[in-house]
């Protein structure tokens, strides 16, 4: 019975959400690759699907006390994958600069590195507000990016802001991480033995 429960405490609705923004990648990526108006645009409406779902899942957890250990780990990595794959497939078709999405990319590798490489000792580390505040900034200057208005003028004014956004997401990515990268090479009698909980992201 016990085992039963902790299979049924994994897939909670905060998780499942998680799995869903995972699954909508291919999806995002295939209607982006068509280069067609509509389809792009569908694309966008998907894109800010699970941007919702991103701030969702969390509210969820925290609300009906639905936290689990899969769930610390698993919605970070689902914002991750959303956001850097749709980077670099618009990247490709030359609506991001190559620049930008190095940099965001990288920083991700870098930081979940780190984060994986501490959470083997058993420390955890949880999000600050610039991490978050970044990711945000990511979903929302995407989503601009892949809207595509009835007219080219709005297109065009509409891409010029999404990007304005990613400048801010990327400042933000670089101050979040050299937060994060600080707290965590802190000494460890800062925080007590065993535990550190700040400077990271989501």
């Amino acid at each position: 019975m016990k085992v039963k429960d902790e299979k049924a405490s994994v897939w909670t609705l905060p998780n499942r959400l998680s799995i869903i923004r995972i699954l909508f990648i291919p999806l995002i990526i295939i209607l982006i690759s068509t280069e067609y108006e509509e389809l792009l645009f569908a694309s966008c409406l998907l894109f800010i699907i699970a941007g919702i779902t991103d701030g969702l899942d969390g509210y969820i957890a925290r609300k009906m006390r639905m936290t689990t250990k899969l769930g610390l780990y698993l919605d970070p990595i689902a914002d991750k994958l959303l956001v850097s794959s749709v980077l670099i497939t618009l990247t490709y078709y030359r609506m991001v600069p190559l620049w930008v999405t190095l940099i965001l990319v990288a920083r991700e590798f870098i930081i979940n590195g780190l984060r994986s490489f501490y959470a083997m000792e058993g420390i955890a580390i949880y999000p600050s507000f610039s991490g978050k505040f970044k990711t945000t900034l990511q979903i929302i200057g995407i989503a601009c990016i892949l809207f595509n208005g009835p007219m080219n003028k709005l297109d065009i004014v509409v891409h010029r802001i999404g990007l304005i956004i990613l400048y801010l997401a990327l400042f933000f990515s670089i101050y979040s991480a050299l937060h994060y990268v600080a707290a965590i090479f802190k000494p460890a009698d800062v925080k007590g033995p065993g535990t550190r909980n700040q400077g990271s992201d989501t």
